[in-house]
């Protein structure tokens, strides 16, 4: 794999800077799966099945096991093309829910409206009735560095891939491949389709992502970007050092971000000022 240009490794930095990490780990809190009895080996079959799908599609796949906090992940050729390895085929385990060597590569604003595609069909999964919690996928298409560090276009999927004996949300499916459409586009072109049914929702998120931070947060993120101190922020807008402070805490943990300076370069780059 080639280092990354200084370019590179910022946006790097920028895309691990998950901010609906937070919403998504909820989600996957409430299946309160500590309390089931789970088979492991459900685990070992599908990832059979899908190094097999991977060695026909290429494509790379990732199973996250909700209940253990983990992936597993595979891939064919596609993986070579993106850097992840130099064979011809791709296996791993994660010890965390995301995908971050794949997040990490991803660029920063597709990277915010994919968590909210994310949040959005995971949400509602969490909330139909058991036999209807596979039927739904959401499909986009995102920007991803390659092995030479240049943006490419992929087309994704997320979708319930198995529910525990009480019917919650376990493992959970993502799928990565090349898109046959390399033209530049306007966001990620979010969809959740309803595989009974046939119905296809579309979604616009450009709003949505620029509501992440309050309009008092932008200004006060403005004026740390202009150099400003707490002091004579609270100053300019009439607010107490504490209420600005609050405000500056408030940015980071939406952002997560440890401290101001990187809040400025997330924001930024992920277009939410």
């Amino acid at each position: 794999m080639r280092k990354p240009s200084k370019v590179t490794r910022r946006a790097l930095i920028l895309c691990d800077m998950d901010i609906l990490r937070k919403e998504l780990n909820c989600i996957y809190k409430r299946q309160q799966l500590e309390y089931e009895t789970l088979d492991a080996a459900k685990i070992d079959e599908y990832m059979a099945s899908l190094v097999c799908m991977a060695g026909i599609s290429n494509a790379c796949y990732v199973v996250t096991d909700v209940a253990a906090d983990a992936c597993h992940v595979c891939g064919g050729t596609f993986a070579r093309l993106l850097g992840f390895t130099d064979e011809a085929s791709f296996r791993c385990a994660i010890e965390s829910s995301d995908e971050d060597f794949i997040y990490n590569r991803l660029h920063p604003e597709d990277l915010v409206e994919k968590r909210m595609l994310e949040l959005e069909v995971l949400s509602y999964a969490d909330g139909c009735a058991t036999e209807l919690k596979r039927a739904f996928k959401a499909s986009c298409r995102i920007r991803i560095l390659n092995r030479d560090n240049e943006y490419i276009y992929v087309d994704n999927s997320t979708q319930v891939l198995h529910l525990s004996p009480s019917g919650r949300m376990w493992l959970i499916l993502c799928c990565y491949n090349l898109s046959a459409d390399q033209s530049p586009a306007e966001g990620i072109e979010p969809k959740i389709v309803n595989n009974s049914t046939g119905e296809i929702r579309c979604f616009a998120f450009g709003k949505r992502r620029k509501r992440i931070l309050s309009e008092r947060e932008k200004e006060i993120l403005r004026l740390i970007k202009d150099g400003k101190p707490s002091k004579l922020i609270a100053d300019a807008l009439g607010i107490s050092i504490n209420t600005v402070n609050r405000h500056r805490q408030n940015i980071l943990e939406k952002l997560s971000v440890g401290n101001s300076i990187e809040a400025v370069t997330a924001a930024t780059a992920m277009k939410l000022l």
